[in-house]
This record gives C-alpha cells, sequence and structure tokens, in this order.
C-alpha cells in the first residue's frame, strides 16, 4: 500500500512539473493573462543597459490557478532584495483605439493596427510584490524583476539566477545583463521635457489625504518621486494658489513654494503655470474673446485685462525672488484656434510686456494665427508631421517645439492607449531625436474617470459629447492609485526607456550626427513609419550602448 501511494504521489507531483513552464519575457511584450504566444522566449534572457537606470525581466509563468509559488534571484553572488520584485496586475481593454481617434465606435471604422481585439485584458500595472510569495490567479501569471543601478557595482555581463519554487517543483533561468559605460544624465541635467498633467483630487481621493496638510506633502513626495522615475520632469503649479480675496488678487508664496520645492527636490526642472484664460463655462469655441479663468471677466470687454496684468506680477515677482525665472513656462488658453488667436496674441504681448524672460507654453490647433505669441509649440504629432516646414520656421526664430497626443491619433499613430505595442512609448523618444524636437506632454497623468483597475475606456467627459464618444483604453491615466501610494505601470516605463534612449542617441549624436541619423532610421522614419520589432530594436539598442 505504502508503494502505491508513493507511486501515486510521484504521478500527481510529476503531472504538476510538466504543467509549469516559464519565460523571461522582454518588459516591453504584451503579456496577457489568457494566452500567449511566447515563442521567442524561453528560460534565459539578456539585454543591454546603460548605467543610471532600472534593469528589469518579466518572468512568465504558466501554471494551474490557485497554485503557490515563491520567487528569488542571485546577483553577482548575492540574493536581490524584496524591492527587486513586483507583481503585474491586468486591466481591461473594452474597446479598441478609433482608426484616427477616440475609439472604433465613434466612427465605426476598424483600426487594424492594434495589439489584440477588444474585449481583452493585458498585464498593465507594477504592484511591488511585498511578499516573496504569489498564487496563480490565471493561465498565465506574471511578475516583475527590476534591479536597481546600487546593485550593480561595475560595468560588465551579470548572470542573474532566478528561482521559480512550489511545492513539488522549481524552474530556473538566467537573465543576462550587459551593463555599459554610458551613464544616463540625472533628471536635473535632462534634455528631454516631459509633462504629465497630475490630478490633485484624483490623489486626494484615493488617498483620503487632505489638501495642504503633511499627510498630503508625504503623498505628494511620492508621486513626485513615481514622476521623477518615470524621467517627467516639468509640473503645473496649482491655480488655486492665486485667489480672489475681497476682491484682491493674491498669491499664496508660502504654499507654492513649499509644493516647488517637493518637485525641485525630486530633480524636476520646469514649473508650468496654470492656464489664465479659457473659453468661458460653456466652452465656447466659437467666442473670439477669452476670458480670466480666476475672474470669469472677458479679456477686453470686462477688464480681464486688468486681471491678467495683477496674475502676472505676482508670478514674476514670485518666480525671480525664488530663483525661478528661467524655469517658469506660462499657459494661457489650452488648445487656441484660429478665432482666438487674435486675442491669444494680444494677451501673450501683454505677459511679455510684463515678464520678458517668460517662456509661453501651449498646446495648439492653431499655426499661422498665433505665430509670433508662443515660444515652446505643443502640436499634436500629426499636426506636427502633417506641417513641419511650418515649424521648422518658427524653430529659426528661436522658438522650441514639442508634442503631444490624447484621444487623437489612432491607428498607426505613435500614441500610448493600452491596445498600442509599448514600443510605441519608447519612440517618442527616437522620434524627438529624428525631428530634434524638444519633448513630449500627454493630459493624463492620474486623471481617473472610472477605477482604473476595472474600466480603462470612458465616455467623454463633454456635456456635449454623443454617446459613441469615449476616450481610449489608458488615455485617462498612466499611473495607477495604489493602497499606499502611486503604482507604475508598463506603458510609464517604456516611456521612460525611450526618454533614456533619447538622451544616449543625443550623446551620439553630437560626436557622430550621420552615425546617429542612420541608426535611428533603421527603427524610426515617421510617427507612424517605425519597426515594432522587439528583436530589432534590442539589436539596435545594443550597437547604440557599444558606440557610447
Amino acid at each position: 500500500m505504502k508503494i502505491i501511494l508513493t507511486t501515486l504521489l510521484l504521478v500527481v507531483s510529476s503531472g504538476l512539473l510538466a504543467q509549469v513552464k516559464l519565460w523571461l519575457v522582454d518588459p516591453l511584450e504584451a503579456i496577457y493573462p489568457d494566452t500567449n504566444l511566447l515563442s521567442d522566449y524561453g528560460d534565459s534572457w539578456s539585454a543591454g543597459f546603460p548605467q543610471g537606470t532600472v534593469v528589469d525581466v518579466h518572468i512568465v509563468l504558466r501554471l494551474p490557478v490557485g497554485e503557490p509559488f515563491t520567487f528569488s534571484a542571485i546577483n553577482d553572488g548575492k540574493s536581490l532584495p524584496l524591492n527587486c520584485w513586483s507583481k503585474l496586475i491586468d486591466v481591461p481593454v473594452e474597446q479598441n483605439t478609433g482608426l484616427d481617434s477616440r475609439t472604433e465606435a465613434f466612427k465605426g471604422k476598424v483600426n487594424p493596427h492594434v495589439i489584440r481585439k477588444a474585449p481583452f485584458r493585458v498585464y498593465e500595472v507594477i504592484q511591488p510584490a511585498g511578499t516573496n510569495r504569489m498564487v496563480g490567479k490565471n493561465e498565465f501569471s506574471a511578475i516583475r524583476l527590476a534591479i536597481p543601478p546600487s546593485e550593480f557595482t561595475k560595468p560588465g555581463i551579470h548572470k542573474i539566477q532566478i528561482k521559480i519554487e512550489g511545492k513539488d517543483w522549481s524552474r530556473q533561468a538566467i537573465f543576462r545583463a550587459e551593463i555599459h559605460e554610458v551613464k544616463i544624465p540625472n533628471l536635473s541635467d535632462s534634455r528631454f521635457f516631459y509633462t504629465n498633467w497630475f490630478n490633485l483630487k484624483r490623489m486626494e481621493e484615493k488617498h483620503a489625504v487632505e489638501r495642504w496638510t503633511d499627510a498630503w506633502f508625504e503623498m505628494l513626495k511620492q508621486y513626485a518621486e513615481m514622476m521623477a522615475h518615470g524621467r517627467q520632469n516639468a509640473i503645473t503649479v496649482p491655480g488655486e494658489l492665486i485667489t480672489l480675496e475681497d476682491d484682491r488678487i493674491v498669491l499664496d508664496e508660502a504654499r507654492m513654494l513649499r509644493f516647488i520645492n517637493v518637485f525641485r527636490d525630486a530633480g524636476f526642472q520646469y514649473f508650468e503655470s496654470p492656464h489664465l484664460m479659457y473659453r468661458g463655462d460653456n466652452d465656447d469655441w466659437g467666442d473670439p474673446e477669452l476670458k480670466v479663468v480666476l475672474t470669469k471677466k472677458r479679456y477686453y470687454k470686462e477688464g480681464g485685462k486688468e486681471d491678467v496684468g495683477t496674475i502676472v506680477k505676482l508670478i514674476k515677482k514670485f518666480a525671480d525672488k525664488n530663483g525661478l525665472s528661467d524655469r517658469w513656462l506660462q499657459h494661457i488658453s489650452d488648445e487656441p484656434t484660429e478665432i482666438q488667436a487674435e486675442c491669444y496674441k494680444d494677451i501673450a504681448a501683454q505677459v511679455k510686456s510684463i515678464y520678458p524672460d517668460i517662456r509661453i507654453m501651449e498646446a495648439t490647433n492653431d499655426r499661422d494665427g498665433i505665430a509670433g505669441a508662443i515660444d515652446l509649440w505643443c502640436p499634436l504629432i500629426n499636426d506636427f508631421q502633417e506641417n513641419e516646414v511650418f515649424f521648422r520656421e518658427r524653430e529659426k526664430l528661436g522658438e522650441k517645439v514639442l508634442v503631444y497626443t490624447c484621444l487623437i491619433p489612432g491607428g498607426k499613430w505613435l500614441n500610448r492607449t493600452l491596445d498600442m505595442e509599448k514600443l510605441r512609448q519608447v519612440y517618442f523618444g527616437w522620434g524627438a531625436a529624428h525631428y530634434n524636437t524638444f519633448g513630449y506632454l500627454h493630459w493624463g497623468l492620474n486623471q481617473y474617470l472610472a477605477n482604473p483597475f476595472e474600466q480603462s475606456v470612458v465616455p467623454h467627459p463633454s456635456p456635449a459629447a454623443s454617446a459613441n464618444n469615449f476616450l481610449p483604453a489608458g488615455d485617462t491615466h498612466v499611473i495607477y492609485p495604489g493602497k499606499d501610494g502611486p503604482l507604475s505601470s508598463i506603458r510609464f516605463e517604456a516611456h521612460r526607456i525611450g526618454i533614456e534612449d533619447y538622451e544616449m542617441l543625443m550623446k551620439l549624436k553630437e560626436q557622430k550626427p550621420a552615425l546617429s541619423q542612420k541608426l535611428i532610421r533603421k527603427l524610426f522614419r515617421s510617427y507612424t513609419n517605425y519597426n515594432t520589432s522587439l528583436s530589432d530594436y534590442r539589436k539596435m539598442r545594443k550597437k547604440l550602448l557599444r558606440l557610447l
């Protein structure tokens, strides 16, 4: 009887062992909880990395649901700490991104340029493991090993041994990380302008902190550090710090400085002053006269011009006093059109007359009408690509150009919605190096309109939006609210990698411009013409690292 039971246990054990599969997967590869094609991967993976960045790999496991397992890794004979490990959490993609914008529902056109047809779920959220034990919850489970630069004492090839163990089974894998001598600059020295608009109210709701309290500033610091990790180096200053008190416009210097210093300490370089003007509470795009956000007054007819003067004088005084004169950026009115162009130019001229060194930055839809009023142009990538001649002429006058995306554009264009290749996020850095543009802006760091773990596609928030008008999957956010602070995402990390690539490409461009451009064009030729092969990307990145 004992022999029979032992034999049965061995059969069960060997059966379970046969069911357990392990792959080391490129962090830029899309991973799904239900089905994956992983024929290009196995129990070993290698990649090159610069110094000063995270060294990461994803581990995908196929094992029975409910099966517990533990994980560990050794680098250079030393066990890696638990804080190197994260769980990957999947989120839904309810609709595919549209062929030109929004989702396919908007115009009813099928978008063939997606990684998978919706609905589906994809691994996206990076949640610190907290423990080295997990339980399989899907057909495919996924974890992340991300090793900080402090764990590598010198350049060279580091053989990282990974071990995954269950009750009666174990799997081992080898991650070879080649650390090159080239170093990514500190954020405070970054040449790439990068901003994601940050929603303070959403931070407060998700973490139950009250504005301006010490607990609030502690949480703000966590968010600043998360943004800095992703190479974001610009932040919008809360508009409420300039207020009306007894019909007098005042600036709260103490709170503004404390807010700014949280980000300055994290390495941020730029501080964006909120929009001075808007199209009014009814969002009237057909009205040529802009209104002051703070006082609601029309610029010409109701004394808004005087309010603008007062606000800009207060900003200049604060910036000069606190060493921010060369770091201050001013938004005037979001996405001005030809209709508001004359009013916009008059306001810009007034702002410059008071604060000549201030740089006016705007996400723009118009071009010729507002030419001469903007220092930092921020067109949509399709607008830039289709009107590159115009923007090159502006650059000759000393103006700079960065690009942005939002719910537009879709199809083959670069964007960072959840049903696009992660390489598209990486290529924002390559695009900036190719076009010599200044950086990137996105409206959605954490602009949640629903629980982002449960819903990725949300209705357009405009009251005038039609029933088929949705924001595409993940457009509202690129980080997630964790229990104790913000959580990164695979898209956010991919964007970081692209910015790090930009720093290296620009360094190579300084040394060997022709070679740099030749290398870029192997992968990226325009915002709609790029190579989506991860294998080719890794080869070119390795070549870039070796050239440097």
